[in-house]
């Protein structure tokens, strides 16, 4: 999970819609509006909602193992293999937004 982390950091991507799409797509919890709300709750302490701190960060998945019973490893395992899938959903918005630019 760190070195995705990093590799979204280095893309400017650690912002908290960002990191919580991450989190929703990795079903770490419930696509409800209820859990959305509770998750938003955990990124209010961050300093900056544009660029969320990995320990800050790590500090969430911790609170969300021990509201779901479950380890910090389970979860940054769950974390960790839907990366791929959510960095190529970065790239590819990243890349239409380009060409978006570029018929201007």
């Amino acid at each position: 999970m760190d070195d995705v982390f990093k590799d979204l950091e280095k893309k400017g991507k650690t912002d908290v819609d960002n990191l919580m799409k991450w989190i929703k797509d990795s079903k770490l919890i419930d696509a409800t509006k209820e859990q959305e709300v509770k998750l938003k709750e955990m990124f209010k302490d961050v300093s900056s909602i544009q660029r969320v701190e990995l320990e800050k960060f790590k500090e969430i998945i911790e609170k969300l193992a021990l509201e779901q019973k479950k380890s910090v490893e389970q979860l940054s395992k769950q974390l960790a293999a839907e990366a791929p899938r959510f960095l190529d959903a970065a790239k590819a918005g990243v890349q239409a937004f380009r060409e978006a630019l570029e018929k201007k």
